[in-house]
């Protein structure tokens, strides 16, 4: 009985420590958003606004955003659509919170 409770837990731990590491080393990123009609004023705006908090960003229409725990990638094509792909990020923020947070803040440089 005493085997089997041992054996039990080992099994436990071990099925935990697996989910784990996978939330932490590949589980992280999230699927890319895509935004229209993201006018050259929008994305810059955009740009401007990560900087001054503290998102590292280079220059140009893609490449790779970083800075408060999060990573992402993005591509704009130059007129009009926008995609952000977060690559990395705290494991107990979830996509759906990310994606929520894009959107508010596009919307925020609209301009409107």
């Amino acid at each position: 009985m005493k085997m089997k409770l041992i054996v039990s837990l080992l099994l436990l731990c071990l099925v935990f420590s697996a989910g784990l590491a996978q939330a932490q080393f590949g589980g992280n990123g999230c699927r890319p958003i895509k935004f229209v009609n993201v006018t050259p004023d929008r994305f810059e705006c955009m740009k401007e606004r990560l900087q001054e908090s503290g998102v590292s960003i280079p220059p140009g229409n893609e490449g790779e955003l970083s800075g408060r725990g999060f990573t992402a990638d993005f591509e704009w094509d130059g007129t009009s659509n926008l995609t952000i792909r977060v690559t990395d990020k705290p494991f107990f923020v979830s996509c759906e919170n990310i994606d929520q947070a894009l959107i508010q803040f596009v919307k925020e440089c609209d301009g409107s």
